[in-house]
């Protein structure tokens, strides 16, 4: 055969054939943005901006807000995600316009058990479950929990005392970790672990190696960059972790399930699996008890104009959906919590000053109780100032998306149906025009007055609007009470070991790349 001029096999036309194909497969979706008239940074083919965002999220949302603006596209693979760092546009999103951004970001990928799970459900599928769940994480129910999470303070007091005595350095991660993983377990899963004591139990070690699936899990790269071949795992029910970690935590649910409903009513504790059990029962007295109105601030009901007899929010669940809300409470609360309460205690062990305010506040408060509860934490107004600007340093997570159900347009920008939105709420927590010296650790930056000058969404860690995060209310609590009994006996210093200033590291969570080691102090 002849092309221009010169004679070609058809083995060379084949193989010439096929490399063309593959190079618009890998650059097909690149217009996106062109055409949307979105800045933003060019993709490699195939791998999209993939590349850029492993030397950290948080770093290139930085570098990119500077040179593109609050509003750019990047590509994830070959999927275009469009980024927004503009509180006023994240409400348009968030909360305005809800009925367009349902949904989170759906995985393609099926997932059993967690695909019953709060976050990676769509729809009205999400909207039933969660306004099921609401009760759960009712101020009422986190006040009933406050012994769970006193009990797992408990251990965590002992090992921090045996650090005092000896006068040896801890690792955060593994301190504030393993009191995190007890309260966790005990409260989503109704198991007593405890892990801080047996570290060698099989619930932590399949949790440890639930964690350690990373970027380099290969169901995620195909996910990620050969999304054709999805259906190919679903049909081999292939998910993200492998079956025998997920038929470890399936039998645990279901013993444990069978053993509640064997139970005399008297005998059952309260926790997160038994409001599960009883979701009928629980839902009913909520309504009765006019909490939707009470805890409107953080976890609220979701409606859409029906009557509450229109919706079915109140069904009970099934041991599967259980154990995909089990397994989502855990996974979201563990790192993230865990983490926070490391990042609090290196801000307070490097800012002295603020460490001896905070003590001087809880020793005034809990003059009036005989250990933390919900109530003695809420009284703490300098302790939530100092939570709150922990996680402005330090969200969690650097982002969190939204998917688009129908074609839109948000401050002039014409958003089609399908599109993920991400909000680089890293970004505007150190917007120096929003946070002053954003590197700085300012608690009073959470004051009231303060507050009422900025804009209500420039504070996102557990993201906007509807479908926000619903255990905020359980993760706070659970990072205050473990502090407070911290501070009644102990203050945090540096050590040798630790490094200053804490250097991030590259993972999808904010976390300290070396982890964070201290040392205390008792207070007696």
């Amino acid at each position: 055969m002849e092309l221009f001029g010169c004679e070609l096999s058809m083995s060379l036309l084949l193989v010439i054939t096929v490399v063309i194909l593959l190079y618009l497969y890998a650059t097909w979706t690149f217009s996106t943005f062109k055409n949307m008239g979105i800045p933003g940074p060019k993709p490699w083919p195939l791998f999209g901006n993939i590349f850029e965002m492993s030397a950290g999220i948080y770093k290139k949302d930085l570098e990119w807000v500077n040179k593109y603006g609050k509003v750019f596209g990047t590509y994830e693979g070959r999927e275009p995600v469009l980024v927004i760092a503009d509180p006023e546009i994240c409400k348009q999103i968030c909360v305005k316009n809800f009925a367009s951004f349902y949904n989170r970001r759906i995985l393609p990928i099926n997932s059993k058990p967690l695909d019953s799970g709060l976050s990676m459900l769509a729809d009205k599928n999400w909207k039933d479950k969660r306004n099921t769940l609401t009760p759960a994480f009712s101020g009422s129910k986190m006040r009933k929990m406050t012994p769970i999470v006193n009990n797992a303070a408990d251990t965590m007091v002992k090992i921090l005392e045996k650090h005092c005595e000896e006068g040896t350095s801890f690792q955060c991660k593994d301190v504030f970790g393993g009191y995190v993983v007890d309260s966790i377990a005990s409260a989503g899963f109704g198991v007593d672990i405890k892990s801080q004591e047996t570290p060698d139990h099989p619930f932590v070690k399949n949790i440890k190696e639930a964690f350690d699936i990373g970027f380099a899990n290969p169901v995620l790269l195909i996910m990620l960059f050969l999304p054709f071949l999805v259906p190919l795992l679903n049909w081999l029910d292939i998910g993200f972790f492998p079956k025998r970690i997920m038929n470890y935590f399936t039998g645990l649910t279901e013993d444990t399930i069978a053993m509640r409903k064997s139970q005399d009513s008297s005998a059952k504790r309260v926790d997160f699996l038994q409001l599960m059990l009883d979701a009928h029962e629980v839902y009913e007295q909520y309504i009765e008890s006019n909490e939707a109105q009470q805890d409107d601030d953080d976890v609220t009901l979701v409606r859409d104009g029906k009557s509450d007899s229109d919706d079915n929010f109140h069904k009970g669940f099934t041991n599967q959906e259980i154990l995909g809300q089990a397994l989502t409470f855990f996974f979201a609360g563990f790192e993230t919590t865990s983490t926070l309460m490391g990042f609090l205690a290196y801000s307070l062990a490097t800012n002295p000053d603020i460490q001896e305010k905070l003590c001087a506040e809880i020793d005034d408060v809990m003059a009036k109780y005989d250990e933390p509860t919900y109530e003695a934490v809420s009284k703490m107004s300098y302790l939530d100032m100092v939570v709150c600007e922990a996680l402005r340093m330090y969200p969690p997570a650097p982002r969190f998306d939204r998917q688009c159900t129908e074609d839109i347009t948000i401050a002039g920008i014409h958003i089609p149906k399908g599109m993920v939105i991400a909000v680089a709420l890293y970004t505007i927590h150190h917007n120096p025009e929003i946070y002053p010296d954003p590197e700085k650790f300012i608690p009073e930056r959470f004051t009231k007055e303060e507050k009422e000058k900025r804009h209500p969404y420039a504070w996102l860690p557990f993201g906007a609007g509807p479908r926000n995060c619903i255990g905020m209310r359980f993760a706070l609590m659970e990072a205050k009470i473990g502090l407070v009994r911290v501070f009644q006996n102990f203050t945090f210093e540096p050590c040798a070991e630790t490094e200053i200033p804490v250097q991030l590291g590259k993972t999808g969570f904010i976390s300290p790349k070396n982890g964070i080691k201290l040392s205390v102090k008792s207070r007696r």
